[in-house]
């Protein structure tokens, strides 16, 4: 075999493996958006926002603040960089564990001092985690109306 048929012969292999490669990396990226979608699912079906509005309008009189951050959307402040060319390497928009495939909702309110109560629903190894001030929670929606109380009476000391 020829020196140029080695080549030609590799350079089929690099495509074929190239291919391979290519279709692994979109069956991973069509998972990872069926797992976020059914991650936003489970958001509504617990009624993430509502039950936390709720709170806040019926326990704070509306005065608190709800803010929500999906870990998988780049955030205004993100955009803005790119815009200007700029990689700033930001660890905290990240969890522990590096993962960003997370929903995060925060009611936060000022009561002689910032209290908040932060709910994480995620997703990990074995699935979807519910944790609310970084407790875990079965992700059902009665534990998760019961985990909102405690966490609230937690920061209020009560």
């Amino acid at each position: 075999m020829t020196w140029r048929d080695t080549l030609e012969g590799l350079k089929q292999d690099l495509t074929e493996v190239r291919a391979q490669r290519q279709r692994r990396v979109e069956e991973e990226e069509a998972g990872l958006k069926k797992e976020r979608e059914d991650l936003s699912l489970m958001s509504k079906t617990l009624g993430v926002d509502e039950l936390l509005a709720e709170m806040n309008a019926t326990l704070l009189d509306g005065k608190g603040e709800i803010q929500t951050i999906i870990g998988w959307e780049p955030d205004e402040e993100s955009e803005y960089e790119a815009d200007l060319g700029l990689s700033i390497i930001d660890e905290s928009s990240e969890d522990e564990d590096g993962d960003t495939d997370v929903i995060t909702t925060i009611l936060s309110w000022d009561e002689s001092g910032e209290l908040e109560i932060a709910v994480d629903l995620g997703l990990s190894s074995e699935g979807i985690y519910l944790q609310i001030n970084e407790i875990e929670i079965r992700p059902e929606r009665e534990a998760f109306e019961q985990g909102l109380i405690v966490a609230f009476k937690d920061e209020l000391e009560i």
